[in-house]
């Protein structure tokens, strides 16, 4: 009877995570593949994402910064290729990059850090897009932290 409880439970736990395994990749990770969205190194310092039209700093800040005035005063000043509207990205921008980078659509030689200023709805906050495997493809999720680099992004 303790066998067959046993050779269950197993069985239960096999099957549930043989499902869980069978959930699609995220949407936008399908949307990248069928669409075919990727970075192209411009060689002035900046990567163009296709085809969305956004332009990424490919050098990030050269320091941490733990103010939302600091992280703004740098994008304020940025003068790169010759554009001078430069903003923080937004975290979902900040994530579709990550997930170009790490299918490694283009070539782009952005280089992803821990700790990096993004804007939301609410308040700029710095953080990161922590990517973690699951069998269909990787998660992410957004991780606070109290200070970050700042990659700048435009439009």
């Amino acid at each position: 009877m303790c066998r067959c409880f046993f050779l269950l439970l197993a069985g239960v736990i096999s099957v549930s995570a043989f499902s869980s395994c069978a959930k699609p990749v995220t949407t936008e990770s399908a949307d990248i593949t069928r669409h075919n969205v990727f970075l192209q190194d411009m060689g002035n310092g900046i990567c163009h994402q296709f085809p969305t039209g956004l332009m990424w700093q490919i050098k990030k800040s050269k320091k941490m910064i733990a103010t939302l005035v600091e992280a703004a005063d740098y994008v304020d000043k940025l003068q790169l290729a010759g554009f001078d509207d430069w903003r923080l990205p937004t975290r979902d921008e900040c994530r579709m990059l990550a997930e170009l980078l790490l299918m490694k659509k283009g070539d782009c030689p952005i280089k992803i850090t821990k700790g990096h200023w993004a804007s939301d709805n609410k308040k700029p906050t710095p953080g990161f897009w922590d990517d973690y495997p699951l069998c269909g493809g990787p998660e992410f999720r957004w991780v606070k932290t109290t200070e970050g680099f700042v990659r700048a992004v435009r439009p």
